[in-house]
């Protein structure tokens, strides 16, 4: 299920990857996604190289109504010639209709003649959508032959050019009138708007009846002194299949400065403001309609949208254009960390040994240090994302940015969940195992810890106690049936409480006696006096016991235990038909030869040397030794009751002897 989950997770992001955001929904992830990385990374550093003339409001309300004379447009351009000493003009402005009577017919020759100079830029609107009726008006103009517009730099320039990139197709035209149509320079201001209404795309060649025409910021940079080669520029511009190309934004609107038309007309501009500068005309009055939505800004003036597409096209020309990553580093990064992020999630374990083994190998990653390790994935992950993203999206680059983030989403939505219920159901297991062995305060002990799975096998230093009833067979021979089971459930009674209360670990019941251990599955340092807190607390339990059986007439019962300490193999060493926790060592097998013992010793309590060095809260008889085998003799030992006012268990103060 693992690694089902993985595969989903790579194949959801990697289907938006290859498959250009084309999910439900993904397109949309996908823009937002950029927008906002454009935003986060323009450059609200002045241009120094354009400018825009804004027909504004107060233009408006200064000069007169839209639509203005040819002559005031004709006026306006040569002053910025002449008198701001602009570079050239660029019109986002389109002049379909020659101008009405003499003095119209005398400012469209003055823009014509600024045209065929190269000093004033022509604007005309391509229509991109299928209609029942094409849009033509106008003449169309600046066109240059298909595959010469990307022509290559170098002694091959102006040979057609082969696999050139695709121009987006027109179906209508919205141009200049003739004369200014026959300009030299003359561009495209058509767009085409993201199904939100957005413009993030513009088409830099666009093919018409067979021929290609440049965009409005192509045909600004072609109209240069001395001329700038277009195939160079056009053929370093990232385009997608339908000939579109996503206009980094690399600018906020406000690097651009703006003044308005009426300031220029009056002669009040400052005197070298615009000089040298590229000046585009355009408009952000409302009543001219010429506002849309960028990935800047919900609502701006068309006419930044080709002044940012100039600022790429000139720093492309320069050679400063920032270089793009390789292709595939998008799709290795977005491999590599999604696996990387799941394989956190998952606890580390890539292995088939891994993904099945050990009861916190589920719930790790869901706890504690596993949490935060997934949360701490997370915060070197996306940083380093976003700076890869900024970076492709910084240079056009066509590849989704948002596809990494689908392959997150999986993981921490589908995966993370699935992973919780899988440690929420082993942990319930877990509960219900570990509750068998330990008291209520070690059990939530062990659920609230992190680290190591405390059921997975390990060596630890245990105390094992092992107790047993002497002569059980006889006394329950000499029972009935029902008198033989209350027995042992009350004899069992008084074992197990003290085990319990000074926080040992229950092993097994041995029919008549019981196995039990401290140092796991949580490690003490005083494991050895535990073990004998408990057993002369199980004394006392069965002196009471007897008591009680001696108000009924039942006869006594001894219990016999044996006290040993070592290194011993603790965990859970069940199979797959039956979970069991339990420890395997020789200290098990002493402390069973020791209880057998104290019956031939004639003590309560046998304890072997081992158990005794690590005590440091109680005393010892030494008893001689016991024949162990494969051991040999072993020395061993009986607990010294404390003096009657010390109480129980006596203080760590308490004189310790060890023979």
């Amino acid at each position: 299920m693992r690694w089902l989950m993985l595969a989903l997770a790579l194949a959801l992001a990697g289907f938006v990857q290859w498959t250009q955001a084309a999910l439900p929904g993904a397109r949309e992830v996908e823009a937002n996604a950029r927008d906002a990385l454009m935003r986060w990374m323009a450059d609200p550093r002045p241009d120094p190289r354009l400018a825009i003339v804004d027909i504004d409001e107060e233009s408006l309300r200064q000069v007169g109504a839209w639509p203005w004379p040819r002559e005031r447009l004709a006026e306006l351009a040569e002053r910025l010639l002449s008198e701001a000493r602009v570079s050239r003009v660029v019109f986002d402005l389109v002049l379909a209709e020659p101008g009405a009577g003499p003095a119209g017919r005398t400012g469209d020759a003055r823009l014509a003649a600024l045209a065929r100079e190269g000093l004033l830029v022509a604007a005309q609107a391509f229509d991109y959508e299928a209609r029942d009726a094409a849009v033509r008006a106008g003449a169309v103009g600046g066109t240059v032959a298909l595959g010469h517009a990307v022509a290559p730099a170098g002694p091959a320039a102006g040979a057609p050019t082969r696999g050139a990139p695709p121009a987006a197709q027109a179906t209508g035209f919205v141009g200049s009138f003739a004369a200014l149509a026959a300009g030299r320079c003359v561009g495209n201001i058509g767009f085409v708007p993201d199904a939100d209404g957005r413009v993030r795309r513009l088409a830099p060649l666009t093919t018409w009846e067979g021929a290609s025409y440049p965009a409005l910021a192509l045909s600004a940079l072609a109209c240069a002194q001395p001329p700038v080669p277009l195939g160079p520029v056009v053929a370093a511009l990232p385009v997608d299949a339908r000939g579109l190309w996503r206009v980094p934004f690399s600018r906020t609107p406000e690097s651009y400065l703006a003044v308005p038309a009426a300031r220029v007309l009056d002669g009040t501009l400052p005197d070298g403001l615009l000089a040298g500068r590229i000046v585009l005309v355009g408009s952000s009055a409302l009543g001219l309609s010429d506002r849309v939505a960028t990935p800047l800004a919900p609502s701006v003036a068309g006419v930044t949208v080709h002044a940012a597409a100039l600022t790429e096209v000139l720093d492309t020309a320069a050679g400063r254009a920032r270089a793009a990553p390789p292709g595939w580093l998008m799709p290795l990064w977005l491999a590599a960390s999604v696996a990387l992020l799941w394989w956190t999630v998952a606890g580390g374990s890539l292995g088939p040994a891994g993904l099945g083994a050990g009861a916190g190998a589920a719930a790790a990653p869901l706890r504690g240090g596993r949490l935060r390790l997934v949360l701490l994935a997370l915060a070197g992950l996306l940083p380093a994302w976003l700076a890869l993203a900024a970076w492709m999206t910084a240079t056009g680059r066509v590849q989704p940015v948002s596809a990494v983030l689908w392959g997150y989403g999986w993981v921490l939505l589908a995966h993370l969940p699935l992973e919780w219920s899988r440690a929420q159901a082993r942990l319930r297991v877990r509960t219900r195992l570990l509750s068998r062995y330990v008291a209520r305060p070690v059990l939530e002990e062990l659920l609230a810890a992190e680290g190591e799975d405390p059921l997975a096998p390990r060596h630890a230093d245990i105390t094992v106690l092992i107790a047993d009833m002497q002569d059980y067979t006889r006394l329950t021979r000499q029972s009935t049936l029902e008198g033989a089971a209350q027995l042992t459930k009350g004899f069992l009674e008084q074992l197990t409480r003290p085990v319990l209360e000074h926080r040992g670990t229950l092993d097994r019941y041995t029919g008549d006696g019981l196995v039990s251990f401290w140092g796991a599955p949580i490690a003490v340092a005083d494991h050895a006096d535990r073990a004998i807190d408990a057993a002369m607390a199980i004394l006392e339990n069965v002196r009471r016991f007897n008591e009680a059986r001696a108000a009924r007439g039942l006869p006594a019962v001894t219990v016999r235990m044996g006290v040993a300490s070592g290194s011993a193999l603790v965990g859970d060493l069940g199979t797959p038909f039956r979970i069991a926790y339990t420890a395997v060592g020789d200290c098990i097998n002493l402390a069973s030869r020791l209880q057998q013992a104290s019956r031939e010793v004639g003590v309560n309590i046998l304890v072997s040397g081992s158990a005794a060095q690590r005590c440091r809260r109680w005393s010892f008889t030494p008893m001689g030794t016991t024949p162990v085998r494969g051991l040999g003799d072993e020395p061993v030992f009986t607990p010294t009751p404390p003096p009657a006012d010390a109480g129980s268990p006596p203080s760590s103060a308490a004189p310790r002897a060890c023979g």
